[in-house]
């Protein structure tokens, strides 16, 4: 039997790659005591996630990051665009480039101050890791393991069951918690509490390599992502993908580090050692072996999932999945940390908020107090990975059954057939050479729910939380497309409770300000346009006047006036999230006296 720590912690924290760490540091933001274990001795060897929408670098913003995460990103000319090629050596062909990511600038400017930011996990992790370590030096675990989880609901807590390794030795701890965060990547978490999963699973074998090599000496520095069609290898996933991960800052092509990705063959080996992933990067590329020096970093082999937990909370109610362990989907769209980060932002202030209440310590009348609103998390947050797995698949499929097709590319087709459908886009004397074109420019069309999505990376919201009932009417303000999907293509401003609150830039004297970043970590915010609002003020909510008189903020440029929604006496509540929470276009005297049961009501302290 393992021994027991006696304290009865807060929180603890299973998982610390940037999601878990990220838990941490909201936690510690909050003065909020938590563990965090890490079943591994560092952070992440293998690049993985790479892009990271506006809301999330706020996510950055509040954690105290952004600085030092916009210090090591990737420079925009060079973070701007994707492309895809037949290969990369002397035969090799630029198909087709476009603009992405940064390219869109100007329309995200319309939802945050915050830009997309490019960085690689292995660059974002130690980040992060440093701020929690900083917050928090004794509570942050590596090589730690944890073996079990089991809720003790009659005690309101959490056991937890931890092997630590120390220079080649172990030990197993038992530790206690009133709740514990599941981040552990979808490993353990779910499967140890019984949640099942829902959604497509071992969709595509993969194979990905990161690696040092020059390849700018032969490649546009521009294109990020670079997407081959080698047609004797039949298509897009079955020859490969490649990005720069960096060192950015600064960058010589000695150290130039990239990923190789690609999708496994029929023909494959069952396993890919460097020797073959290297013959297969060349052939991929069209590179003679005596091209390139290539030095192998590290290898993964993987499989794309679409699934999500049933379930975000577990039954005993203590436990919450989040990121990883609760949505596995594809990387094509970037959504998946993203997706994390996110959930961690719903979740924190509302685990926060019952912590603080004595919620689970035995306090009269104060146990359960937030339960309910605890649950909001999992009905907020799951329709949105449940969404973001879909639109991931579809990107996925998207790359054979646009690009590959309207080129005229099949991995089933003879590599003598794929040679001459490629023949044909590329002779511009060809009969059929119009026609591709103009297929291909469709298909890019299609592919801008990859590239060119705000909707989905800036326009998301919370149907659960329209309190009002305003959306359905409205179709959400344009969110909602006339068949009922969302539109993931386009952001569109809206002040229906469970839309983002709309960034609009505010001055007071000196200062200025995006109005989003008003929003405060631990109490709800009213953004009203007359100061006899001012009398709100209270436990749950701070007031913020705009435009009234000379200590107001100023609407600069007239945004907040237009995307409000609330007319000249009404006001917006915005909660720690950033999401519109309530909203009312009735003078200050009625509305006051409806803002308390307002506020209650979003506590879920009454019906």
């Amino acid at each position: 039997m393992a021994p027991t720590n006696p304290a009865v912690h807060p929180v603890v924290i299973i998982g610390g790659g940037a999601v878990g760490l990220a838990t941490s540091i909201y936690l510690s933001l909050r003065r909020v005591p938590h563990l965090l274990f890490e079943r591994y001795p560092g952070t992440s060897i293998h690049p993985k996630a790479c892009g990271y929408n506006p809301i999330s670098v706020e996510i950055f913003r509040e954690l105290g990051v952004e600085d030092e995460v916009l210090r090591q990103r990737a420079p925009i000319e060079r973070a701007s665009c994707t492309a895809w090629y037949t290969g990369l050596g002397s035969g090799g062909r630029e198909i087709y480039k476009r603009g992405a990511w940064n390219a869109n600038q100007n329309e995200y400017a319309a939802a945050s101050t915050a830009e997309y930011v490019i960085l690689p996990q292995i660059r974002l992790e130690p980040i992060l890791k440093r701020r929690a370590v900083g917050l928090n030096p004794n509570g942050i675990f590596n090589d730690a393991e944890v073996l079990d989880i089991s809720e003790e609901v009659a005690q309101d807590r959490v056991s937890i069951t931890v092997r630590h390794r120390d220079q080649g030795e172990s030990e197993e701890k038992s530790y206690q918690a009133r709740y514990v965060i599941g981040a552990d990547g979808g490993r353990f978490s779910a499967d140890k509490l019984g949640i099942p999963w829902c959604g497509e699973r071992d969709i595509v074998a993969m194979i990905s390599c990161h690696f040092r090599a020059p390849i700018s000496t032969i490649h546009d520095p521009s294109v990020f992502i670079t997407w081959l069609i080698n047609p004797e290898l039949g298509g897009t996933i079955g020859t490969g993908y490649l990005y720069h991960v960096g060192p950015y800052a600064p960058s010589t092509r000695e150290t130039e580090e990239w990923m190789f990705g690609f999708g496994a063959r029929p023909d494959d080996p069952a396993n890919f050692d460097k020797e073959k992933v290297v013959a297969r990067l060349r052939r991929s590329f069209g590179l003679p072996e005596d091209a390139l020096k290539l030095d192998v970093i590290s290898i993964s082999q993987w499989k794309v999932h679409a699934i999500v937990a049933e379930h975000y909370r577990s039954k005993g109610g203590r436990v919450f999945l989040v990121g990883d362990a609760a949505h596995r989907v594809p990387p094509w769209g970037a959504l998946g940390l993203n997706t994390g980060l996110q959930d961690v932002q719903n979740l924190i202030w509302k685990l926060d908020l019952a912590l603080k209440s004595g919620q689970g310590q035995g306090e009269t009348g104060k146990g359960e107090m937030f339960d309910a609103l605890l649950g909001t998390y999992e009905e907020e947050r799951r329709p949105i990975a449940v969404r973001v797995a879909a639109t991931s698949l579809e990107n996925l499929r998207k790359h054979g059954l646009e690009m590959d097709r309207a080129l005229g590319i099949d991995i089933t087709n003879e590599a003598a057939a794929n040679v001459e459908a490629m023949h044909k886009y590329f002779d511009p004397t060809h009969p059929e050479h119009e026609q591709i074109k103009q297929a291909v420019s469709r298909a890019q069309r299609v592919m801008d729910s990859e590239f060119h999505a705000l909707g989905a990376e800036v326009g998301w919201f919370y149907p659960a939380a329209d309190i009002n009932g305003e959306g359905a009417a409205a179709r959400h303000d344009g969110a909602l497309l006339e068949n009922g999907e969302f539109d993931i293509l386009n952001y569109h401003v809206s002040t229906i409770p469970g839309h983002q609150l709309p960034h609009a830039w505010l001055k007071r004297g000196e200062e200025e300000s995006s109005i989003r970043d008003l929003v405060l970590a631990n109490k709800f915010v009213l953004l009203a346009w007359e100061t006899s609002w001012r009398k709100a003020e209270g436990e749950h909510v701070h007031i913020e006047i705009i435009g009234a008189d000379s200590g107001s903020w100023l609407d600069v440029n007239g945004t907040w006036a237009t995307a409000s929604g609330i007319g000249k006496t009404g006001a917006v509540l915005v909660r720690p999230d950033r999401i519109v929470a309530w909203r009312t276009q009735r003078e200050s005297e009625d509305g006051i006296a409806e803002l308390d049961k307002v506020v209650q009501q979003l506590l879920k302290l009454r019906p």
